[in-house]
């Protein structure tokens, strides 16, 4: 199952972190890992590229830890991008409970 744990402090994303596998399908045709993986990644480089953020992301095989600089947790529109990936991901759960989760974390 892959897990998406969101940490907010004052309704912000300051921090996300992707683990496991959907194991919804053979690896190159899960579409459930390939819509986490697609909203995520989008994320992650679209707020390098459109808003000149750059967020401090450590990944490896199992796991993507993403974490928002200080001074941009509270920026509207990298919000804006973050909140729309874990929306995209809810969706996703939605249709696939058995292979994908999103948990809540206050700070």
């Amino acid at each position: 199952m892959i897990h998406l744990r969101v940490y907010q402090r004052n309704s912000s994303v300051i921090r996300f972190v992707v683990s496991g596998h959907a194991d919804y399908s053979e690896a190159g045709s899960d579409i459930v890992c390939s819509a986490v993986s697609a909203l995520v990644i989008n994320a992650i480089n679209s707020a390098e590229k459109l808003l000149d953020i750059r967020l401090k992301v450590k990944d490896d095989y199992e796991t993507l830890d993403c974490r928002v600089p200080h001074t941009f947790a509270e920026h509207a529109q990298l919000q804006l991008l973050l909140q729309s990936m874990v929306f995209g991901i809810e969706q996703t759960t939605h249709e696939y409970p058995k292979y994908a989760q999103v948990t809540y974390h206050r700070q």
